[in-house]
C-alpha cells in the first residue's frame, strides 16, 4: 500500500494560487450563473423548518446574523432579510400574539 500523500499541498493546508487569486463575483453574475429561489419561497421553507414551540424571533435573528456575516448584496437575499426582520421584531410593529 502506498502511504505517500498524492496531493501534499492539500495536506499542508496550502491553497492553489488559482483559487486564492479569485475574486467574488458580483451579484448580477451570481444570479445569472445560479439563480436563487424566490425569497418568499425561502422564507416559507425556513418558517416550516423552525421546530414547533421554538422562539421564532430568536430563530429569525439568528438567520439575520447569518445573512449579515455573509454580506450578500443579492437583492433577493435582502428581501429575505426584510421578511426575517419582520418576524424578529426589529421594527416598530409588535405582533399581537407571541408566536408571530
Amino acid at each position: 500500500m502506498d502511504t505517500r500523500n498524492e496531493m501534499p499541498e492539500l495536506a499542508l493546508g496550502r491553497m492553489d494560487s488559482r483559487v486564492r487569486g479569485r475574486r467574488r463575483p458580483n451579484p448580477a453574475t451570481m444570479a445569472a450563473i445560479s439563480p436563487l429561489p424566490p425569497p418568499e419561497e425561502v422564507f416559507a421553507d425556513w418558517l416550516l423548518s423552525v421546530p414547533h414551540g421554538a422562539d421564532l424571533r430568536h430563530a429569525a435573528r439568528r438567520q439575520i446574523a447569518l445573512i449579515d456575516r455573509r454580506r450578500s448584496l443579492h437583492p433577493d437575499v435582502q428581501v429575505l432579510r426584510v421578511l426575517l426582520a419582520a418576524v424578529a421584531g426589529t421594527g416598530v410593529w409588535t405582533p399581537p400574539v407571541s408566536n408571530l
